[in-house]
């Protein structure tokens, strides 16, 4: 099972993505939820997961995942890799 993001969580997956009280952009407490972040939970990868199958650092990832840096600012090699490892369009992720 997937560490939950909220401890009130009902899923038992975890998956906010997948949680009918969630949307695109906002998580099941209203509160906004980046589209890396999205597309990660889409794809039922922590954050461990992505790091490893993108090859890009999992520091780097918490960072964008959480606004503190942006994705359109990281390197196009980075931005391709997490594209690639979550099967979406790399702008899809900007």
């Amino acid at each position: 099972m997937k560490r939950r993001k909220y401890g009130d969580c009902q899923r038992e997956d975890g998956n906010c993505a997948a949680c009918s009280l969630s949307s695109y952009n906002r998580d099941c407490h209203g509160r906004a939820i980046s589209k890396l972040e999205w597309y990660r939970l889409v794809n039922n990868m922590s954050v461990t997961e992505l790091a490893d199958a993108s090859g890009v650092a999992l520091r780097l990832i918490q960072r964008a995942e959480r606004g503190e840096s942006d994705v359109g600012n990281m390197t196009a090699r980075n931005v391709l890799a997490i594209a690639d490892a979550l099967g979406v369009d790399p702008h899809d992720l900007l």
